[in-house]
């Protein structure tokens, strides 16, 4: 997927591209919007809420979610990425 930020309304892959490409902090929140790569629909999620069957896409059932490279708890709350305007 990508991720809407909610501080400038970009697309991103992750919080690390938004940091390389931005010149200011990404904004916490914990309603997250998502684009699935697969079917290129949009939708939202609550993350305050997530659980498994979270880690799907409402549209075509596309399994998003991967393993991170340097796993530690974090509720995507961007800190960086590759813009996808």
């Amino acid at each position: 997927v990508s991720i809407r930020a909610p501080c400038c309304k970009k697309w991103f892959d992750c919080p690390e591209c938004h940091a390389e490409t931005e010149q200011h902090k990404l904004r916490r929140t914990t309603e997250m919007v998502f684009a699935c790569k697969k079917c290129r629909k949009t939708f939202r999620k609550d993350l305050s809420e997530y659980d498994e069957t979270d880690e799907f896409c409402p549209h075509c059932d596309n399994h998003y979610v991967i393993d991170a490279k340097t796993p530690q708890m974090v509720v995507w709350l961007m800190e960086g990425c590759r813009s996808r305007r």
